[in-house]
């Protein structure tokens, strides 16, 4: 069941998303059997055999969580240093990804109060970075390229002053405040898909 879904989500990154939703704004309609919404992401109506489905918005800087496709919750969130316009790509890049990622693990943090770890990279993250070496863009680590890296997650955070000002810090991964990361880590199963959105 869950491999049938990422080839859907697969389909549904192909096709575009809007800035602050699935295929909203002026955005193409996308062909009719897959239904995504326009203009609303309270209700993702192609989620809804997902008991729980988390929604990350980089440009719109949030954290939606949908249960059975209705947006349940929604929590500001802050991502890597160099910012949301790109995509991660590399080991060191401070950037966050973008795709559709699976929770592998959930697990207390002393720093970070929980760590959600997603399964980065995935089969498109090494098509992106093999692709990148191939054009020259991974940069020289030493007498090697910098590797593609991983320990990609959602976790709370020990900067509570920069998540309170929307100030991206982290190395890569999406923070959350502690009580939010919380909620999330008692609600969501490892397993739940998470789609990362630009």
């Amino acid at each position: 069941m869950r491999r049938a879904w990422r080839y859907r989500w697969a389909l549904v990154l192909a096709l575009g998303v809007s800035a602050c939703g699935l295929l909203g704004g002026s955005d193409p309609a996308p062909p009719a059997p897959l239904a995504l919404p326009v203009d609303d992401d309270s209700r993702l109506p192609w989620a809804e055999n997902e008991e729980w489905f988390v929604v990350v918005r980089k440009s719109c800087r949030s954290l939606d969580l949908y249960r059975h496709g209705i947006r349940v919750d929604s929590f500001p969130a802050v991502f890597g240093l160099a910012g949301t316009l790109a995509s991660k790509l590399y080991e060191g890049d401070l950037r966050t990804p973008s795709g559709l990622y699976m929770v592998i693990d959930i697990r207390p943090h002393q720093r970070w109060r929980y760590f959600m770890l997603l399964d980065y990279p995935n089969v498109q993250d090494v098509h992106r970075y093999w692709v990148a070496m191939e054009e020259g863009r991974i940069p020289m680590r030493g007498d090697r390229y910098a590797r593609m890296g991983g320990a990609i997650g959602i976790h709370g955070t020990d900067k509570p002053e920069l998540n309170a000002r929307d100030e991206d810090w982290t190395l890569g991964c999406i923070s959350l405040a502690n009580q939010d990361v919380e909620t999330l880590a008692v609600l969501v199963p490892i397993g739940t898909l998470v789609l990362i959105e630009d």
